[in-house]
């Protein structure tokens, strides 16, 4: 698989039950020494750091420190534009409608300015803007999850690595867990992420990771994560009520569901009911999944940005006695074809999701990826050509098309409105 996906190092881990039953690394920590990676090594989690500041917040809602139907403006007063009827269950769940940091191209340029501090930060962040009514509709926006650490903070009157240390990992002996350094890699048991260019692999450059703790700046290796995701399940770090919450699909205004919880992605494209999410940036990708049934976790830690998804999902369904995945290609006449094309608004200002008919086959185009091309698998179902793992679109209703569901990156959905 890293020679398919063309990345240095990986480091996998498999659990049954509280099983470690495969730790392994393969390749190297970074192109810069010879230092092969080990089940220790230390990743950048990016994404997944968020089922952290999820956990917090759950935490303290059973500590009576909040509760999640809180008005966030109890907690960030400071915060110019936050919509009426905003809750701390909007930020945990996605669907606030408060635009992506991305998405705000000032926010993003202080974001991306190495040495920027958090005061700089903030004092542009705590003037995003919201796109649409909370829990109208879902949309992942990290902005959600950089108020949550703000919440957190304000609440336990700690920086959020202390009081993540003091509750989580501490007591449950994940001690690899910490907010990674602008340029992580520096020292032996340490990854350092990766791009590619003219066929070489090229360090990638340092980031402000200190900024996006809450939301991305976590580092950690394969074997805490997969203890953590284990002790999540189990109880060992919340009651089952809060978990039960956690893992819960979110219920939209007019009674339609996302698959998504809290910092928990629910999709289960095998059949097998699956809990996880995946990570991307800074020169890493990261996925995880815990399939409760079989008390099976599988984690992916890769030192470049490519598909781990693919890789966990080959490992997981082999382990449940699943046959690898085929694809079987249904005929699409060119009136399909055209009904099919066309720009789906994902929810963040000026990032549409768009098919586009081209060269006799569709396309799909999605923020800073290549255009990936489709083939059609019946019922209005389409999948990445030639990769069964990969980008799936399912489109709906019947009739017209309006609306398209995608399966992408982490196996998370993104919903699309036609435009």
């Amino acid at each position: 698989a890293l020679h398919e996906q063309q990345a240095p190092g990986a480091s996998l881990v498999v659990m049954k039950g509280d099983e470690i039953v495969l730790a392994r690394g393969y390749g190297l920590e970074t192109v810069e020494r010879t230092d092969a990676v080990a089940p220790s090594t230390v990743f950048l989690l990016n994404s997944m750091s968020k089922q952290f500041t999820a956990a917090l917040i759950l935490k303290l809602a059973e500590e009576g420190g909040l509760t999640i139907d809180d008005p966030v403006a109890r907690y960030l007063p400071d915060f110019t534009h936050l919509p009426p009827g905003l809750k701390i269950r909007h930020l945990l769940t996605h669907t606030s409608g408060m635009r992506e940091i991305v998405a705000q191209p000032e926010l993003n340029a202080v974001l991306e300015k190495l040495g920027t501090s958090n005061e700089e930060f903030l004092a542009l962040a705590r003037h995003s803007p919201s796109d649409f009514a909370p829990g109208s509709r879902w949309s992942y926006a990290n902005t959600n999850y950089l108020m949550l650490t703000l919440i957190a903070e304000r609440v336990t009157g700690q920086p959020l690595e202390d009081a993540l240390r003091a509750r989580f990992f501490r007591p449950l002996g994940l001690s690899s867990m910490r907010v990674c350094p602008p340029h992580p890699g520096g020292q032996r048991g340490e990854a350092r992420g990766h791009t590619r260019a003219a066929g070489v692999y090229v360090p990638h450059p340092p980031e402000n990771f200190h900024l996006f703790s809450g939301f991305g700046g976590y580092c950690g290796n394969a074997v805490d994560l997969a203890r953590w995701a284990r002790a999540l399940a189990t109880g060992r770090i919340l009651s089952a009520g809060s978990y039960a919450q956690m893992v819960a699909p979110v219920a939209l205004d007019d009674g339609r569901t996302a698959d998504y919880g809290m910092a928990m992605a629910l999709v289960s494209p095998d059949g097998a009911r699956r809990l996880g999410h995946g990570g991307y940036g800074g020169g890493f990708s990261s996925q995880f999944a815990y399939y409760p049934e079989a008390e099976m976790t599988v984690v992916v830690l890769v030192n470049r940005w490519v598909f781990p998804e693919y890789i966990e999902r080959r490992i997981s369904r082999r382990l449940l006695g699943m046959p690898d995945a085929t694809l079987q290609k249904a005929p699409l006449s060119a009136d399909q074809r055209r009904g099919y094309a066309g720009s789906y608004d994902i929810g963040i200002p000026g990032s549409y999701a768009t098919v586009v008919e081209r060269e006799g086959k569709l396309w799909f185009e999605f923020g800073p990826l290549p255009p990936q091309p489709l083939t059609y698998v019946g019922n209005a179902e389409f999948v990445r050509e030639g990769e069964p793992y990969g980008y799936r679109l399912y489109f709906g209703p019947d009739g017209p098309v309006r609306e398209v569901r995608i399966l992408g990156m982490g196996l998370m959905s993104w919903y699309g409105l036609r435009q």
